[in-house]
């Protein structure tokens, strides 16, 4: 069963960095990691798991801050 956890959070944080680098690459021509460092990556998944929000939209805000 942890296994099982394990693997969908590793899933879950996988779509989480490809959606946020595709929408800092939409908006500014360059992916996640010319903007923010690999920590603030991590702070905003954190951030998106206590909120109650769909990944698309929370990342979609997160990005409009930076840009």
């Amino acid at each position: 069963m942890t296994t099982q956890n394990t693997a969908t959070a590793d899933s879950s944080w996988t779509i989480f960095i490809e959606i946020l680098s595709d929408e800092f690459t939409s908006k500014t021509g360059f992916g996640v990691y010319a903007h923010i460092t690999p920590t603030d990556v991590n702070q905003a998944y954190q951030q998106y798991q206590l909120r109650n929000a769909p990944m698309r939209l929370f990342v979609r805000e997160y990005v409009r801050h930076y840009v």
